[in-house]
């Protein structure tokens, strides 16, 4: 299933660099504070209209059991800040799981620019390493943003 996507917002260019400058004093991404910020800012009626509604908690991330291999697998990826399109990632999940790694390597590396390819073939080199089934692959690479903005728990 296809991560929602959400419209982007303009701020002013003082809110924008201030924005940028928490970020680095707090060594979080931009994504990750400008969340946590609106969050707090909001009141508890907006905050339960939104789950009234039925949308899905803010932080909520597919459950899959891990292991304490698999968790050393998302340690060694880490938190490196870059986001990937969520097309790619679904894309690349796809043919992890239909033709498994050297087709997604191939296809990562037509069809993707040179950060995030390089940090696709990273993760997915780790994967293979570690001999993760390709179900756990796809997983931790549907689930790549979430890893590596810090937010994975």
């Amino acid at each position: 299933m296809p991560s929602i996507r959400y419209t982007r917002i303009e701020i002013t260019p003082d809110a924008y660099r201030s924005l940028e400058a928490e970020a680095i004093l707090q060594g979080k991404t931009l994504k990750k504070l400008a969340s946590e910020l609106i969050l707090k800012g909001v009141s508890k009626k907006a905050l339960d209209f939104v789950q009234e509604i039925g949308e899905p908690p803010i932080s909520s991330k597919p459950q899959m059991e891990f292991d304490e291999e698999s968790k050393k697998i998302i340690k060694k990826i880490g938190a490196t800040g870059i986001h990937i399109s969520d097309l790619t990632l679904q894309t690349v999940k796809d043919i992890i799981l239909d033709e498994g790694y050297q087709e997604a390597m191939l296809y990562v590396a037509q069809h993707t620019a040179s950060m995030e390819r390089d940090e696709l073939h990273r993760v997915m080199a780790i994967c293979r390493h570690h001999k993760l089934s390709p179900k756990m692959a796809s997983y931790l690479v549907e689930n790549l943003n979430e890893i590596e903005s810090g937010n994975w728990k």
